[in-house]
């Protein structure tokens, strides 16, 4: 996580602001029409990943973005431990992103491939959390029990990510273009 700039943090400052101005608002509403728990979180969330990681092309960047905005967004839940478990899962996913992301050497020209794989483990990761927290409190026999439901409720979390991430992988030639070109002046 070398050379910070004062761009990059204000890239980082306004993404955070936009992921927890969206889950705080937009979100309830959301998962309330949709009756999907988390639409904005993973949708948008991983839009924004995909985006800041593209923009300032430096590691560490989407794993701070994504640790601003879970802290942001579980502090208002603070008396359920479970939510801080499931916003700990976000820090986990935009870390596993941003990991994966800036694995391969020519990061910037990626395949949409590898960055759907990234966006698939980042998101699967995102919910290992949660998960664990299950583990631990309903041992092993409650914890398979629970774990048969929640599967479903992991894959459509996981989709969610990956479209956002195809989201953004569509947008980015006009965001290139556009903030890339302020981003970088």
């Amino acid at each position: 996580m070398k050379d910070f700039s004062a761009r990059d943090i204000a890239l980082i400052a306004v993404f955070s602001a936009i992921w927890i101005a969206s889950q705080t608002y937009l979100g309830p509403t959301i998962s309330l029409i949709t009756g999907i728990h988390g639409v904005v979180q993973r949708f948008l969330g991983w839009l924004l990943m995909l985006i800041i990681a593209r923009i300032t092309g430096k590691f560490g960047r989407v794993t701070i973005m994504a640790t601003i905005s879970s802290l942001a967004t579980r502090l208002s839940r603070f008396t359920q431990i479970y939510s801080l478990f499931v916003g700990l899962g976000y820090a986990v996913g935009g870390l596993t992103f941003d990991l994966l992301y800036f694995l391969p050497k020519n990061h910037a020209n990626a395949s949409r491939k590898y960055v759907v794989f990234a966006s698939v483990i980042s998101g699967v990761m995102a919910s290992m959390p949660y998960v664990f927290l299950y583990l631990f409190t309903l041992g092993f026999y409650g914890f398979l029990i629970w774990f048969l439901t929640y599967v479903p409720d992991m894959i459509k979390s996981t989709l969610l990510s990956v479209a956002g991430t195809l989201t953004g992988l569509s947008i980015l030639p006009s965001i290139e273009t556009n903030i890339g070109r302020l981003y970088r002046k």
